[in-house]
């Protein structure tokens, strides 16, 4: 055979006659230099907006509490302009090196360091309280109260640094850390990290596009329309914050991995086409419509499946997750957008060159339809079908073992990383201190309450199981209040039974009377939590079956993808959860973390089997559902999996921000974007397909 010869026997076999282009071909391929200008003023107009987003943000309390909660209330009335939030406390403690008492000398350093910081000058602090020593003589502490001018300011952060510098040159044999709320809260924040997590969302596409074009050029075109996806997203985020959504640091960083992780991956799914009708067409216009026209229909449902299911969060309670729904769906749809439109004009305009050294031409198709690998591990999986699937399905369920390891905490240091200078002094705190005194609870009694109900209050409060006792505090907001000390942690299962039994006991006294404070907002996050875990969980799955049941036609294939996605989603939790506990060296998790990875995996997940069997069906025109299988597995194995390595590797910058549950949600959707693409939809789902035979399409007979 000579060398032409082959080469045609490898090249693209022609399609039967193309149907026409669609309107959006037929219209990227007559405007596509309006396009790119329409694009490109687009993204000059929002880039300044974008840049505004960080002063709409929220990250107030009300910007996380769930709405008619008691603590909610309470913590409403503390900070009634979230404007001007109310102070914040930092505990600064002192201990001996050697875990022995300290003495006469200790002392004096240690009301030495309080003079120091109370000369020094501490952004927004009052002078220091009275030195505290524990009852076992072997740790000190005192307050320091720290008033931020308005909540967009850096007075926290810049105060809680100068506490740090100021008391670390303690006396040799003591060391002196600073902790509380202030100090946690920093540690916890890490400043603004979203120009981090571009430019690190930036370079992963970068290395991964490079590595699957192995193009100088290419790679720059996708990650062009990411970045201006990206830029009109956070333009939208401000224009939603604008309009009174809740827009927290959370929402903008997941929109910004979001973004360029999906946006790359419709990308890479029309480049992938793209090469091929390349090698089939002279005339680049007529690729990029047939391209758009085969790839489309697969995008749009794989937009519309993410975009429904975030949609779903809106009924949430908690204010954060509420919020995030609307601004991830909002930088769906504009990816979708720009890589249906701005994409293909970018490489109508270009030409073939973008593609060089491999520019696909009729003919000469350079490795437009070379699958070899992938065509590889489809003949396996379609020739052994019951043991591909059995092999995969038994290892996800060993994997979901992993979450009998799996805790929820509603201890703050566990969203700490557990290396930092707040948490080490926390927990030296509790080891000295009455656990309750860490933090405290605020009931909150009627304004109009006499001196018996008062009395009655604090009696009923200081009676509640494991309550160590209650006094009168300070009024808020012309309100009396009593500050409850409980006898127990603060955080776990037996502090929520105290803080219902207080609730309980006061119910008793007064109809008014709210239970806040740090330990009773947990409690009611916690709670509100799972209540919306309970409510979005079945919306999103049947959100997601209703939009795969109209793209696949059928009503048995929906159930069979969502089945497979579910338990993908139950195994790389549970691998998660080793790699949260064994590698990260992370605590419980916190309780709304289920439904973030949730919504994410499941919607994003079944993306990659929408790109598979969207490709199956259309192959399953002309040939039976096995063969059908193999070609569809073979034709999109390389690009599906090249999307889900960009995907996962966005989420898991998230893995660099101090937040640990933000850095948990990146890990876990990571790993699960990983098992969903290697796993699920290389060999459970096309095994499962082949042992349905044409069953998996029913009620539909005809096929495609």
């Amino acid at each position: 055979m000579s060398h032409t010869q082959a080469a045609a026997s490898k090249a693209p076999h022609p399609h039967p006659p193309a149907d026409r282009p669609t309107r959006l071909g037929r219209f990227v391929k007559r405007a596509k230099w309006p396009v790119l200008l329409g694009w490109l003023l687009l993204a000059v107009a929002a880039g300044g907006l974008a840049a505004d987003l960080g002063d709409v943000q929220r990250d107030d309390a009300a910007a996380y509490l769930p709405s008619g909660y008691e603590s909610s209330r309470v913590a409403e009335l503390a900070e009634p302009d979230p404007e001007h939030p109310d102070a914040e406390t930092a505990l600064v403690l002192h201990t001996r090196d050697d875990g022995a008492p300290l003495d006469d000398a200790d002392l004096a350093a240690v009301r030495a360091a309080a003079a120091a910081v109370s000369a020094a000058d501490v952004p927004g602090a009052t002078p220091p309280g009275d030195v505290d020593v524990a009852e076992d003589g072997r740790t000190t502490l005192f307050p320091v109260r720290i008033q931020p001018a308005h909540a967009d300011d850096d007075t926290v952060e810049r105060a809680v640094a100068a506490l740090r510098d100021t008391v670390a040159e303690a006396p040799t044999g003591l060391t002196a850390r600073v902790t509380g709320e202030a100090a946690l809260g920093v540690d916890n924040s890490g400043g603004d990290v979203d120009a981090a997590l571009m430019l690190t969302s930036m370079a992963i596409v970068a290395v991964l596009l490079l590595g699957t074009y192995r193009s100088p050029v290419l790679w720059l075109v996708p990650l062009l329309a990411a970045l201006v996806a990206v830029v009109a997203s956070r333009a939208a985020a401000y224009g939603l914050a604008q309009a009174g959504l809740t827009v927290s640091e959370l929402s903008s960083a997941i929109q910004i991995v979001l973004v360029f992780g999906a946006g790359t991956d419709y990308a890479l799914l029309y480049l992938s086409r793209y090469r091929e009708e390349l090698a089939r067409h002279h005339d680049r216009h007529e690729a990029v419509a047939e391209a758009l026209r085969r790839t489309g229909p697969a995008i749009l449902a794989s937009a519309g499946t993410v975009t429904a299911g975030l949609l779903c969060l809106l009924v949430a309670d908690l204010a954060g997750l509420r919020g995030l729904g609307p601004v991830a769906a909002a930088g769906i749809v504009i990816s979708l957008v720009a890589m249906l439109t701005l994409l293909p004009a970018l490489l109508a305009c270009a030409g073939r060159w973008p593609l060089w050294p491999r520019a696909p031409r009729p003919g000469r198709p350079r490795g437009a339809a070379d699958h070899r690998l992938w065509d590889a591990v489809a003949r396996r999986v379609v020739a052994r079908p019951r043991r591909a699937g059995l092999l995969v399905t038994l290892g996800l369920c060993l994997a979901t073992l992993g979450l009998t390891g799996l805790t929820t905490s509603a201890d703050p240091i566990d969203k700490v990383p557990p290396d930092a200078d707040s948490v080490i002094g926390r927990e030296t705190l509790a080891e000295h201190f009455p656990e309750g005194l860490t933090a405290p609870l605020t009931v909150v009694l009627p304004a109009d309450a006499d001196a018996a109900t008062l009395a009655a209050a604090e009696g009923a409060a200081a009676g509640a199981r494991d309550v160590a006792a209650a006094a009168p505090g300070e009024e808020l907001a012309g309100r009396p209040t009593l500050d409850v000390e409980l006898a127990v942690p603060p955080y776990g299962d037996r502090a929520g039974d105290a803080i219902r039994a207080v609730r309980a006991a006061l119910a008793d006294v007064t109809d008014d009377a709210l239970v806040g404070g740090t330990p009773a907002v947990q409690l009611d996050y916690r709670e509100a939590a799972l209540d919306d875990t309970a409510r979005i969980v079945p919306l999103v799955l049947l959100a997601i079956a209703v939009i795969l049941a109209a793209l696949l036609r059928s009503l048995v294939a929906p159930v069979l993808l969502l089945a497979a996605t579910v338990l993908s989603f139950a195994a790389s939790l549970g691998l998660s959860t080793l790699v949260f506990t064994e590698v990260m060296g992370f605590g419980g998790v916190a309780a709304d973390l289920f439904v973030y990875v949730f919504v994410f995996l499941v919607a994003l997940g079944v993306d990659y089997t929408i790109f598979l069997m969207e490709r199956v069906r259309e192959e399953r025109r002309h040939h039976p559902t096995p063969e059908a299988v193999r070609r569809g597995l073979a034709a999109t194995g390389g690009v599906i999996t090249a999307a889900g390595l960009v995907l996962a590797g966005t989420f898991a910058a998230l893995a660099q921000i101090p937040d640990v549950t933000v850095a948990e949600v990146g890990v876990g959707v990571a790993i699960g974007v990983l098992v969903e693409t290697l796993l699920v939809r290389s060999v459970q789902v096309p095994a499962a397909v082949v042992l349905l035979g044409d069953r998996v399409w029913w009620p539909s007979r005809r096929r495609g």
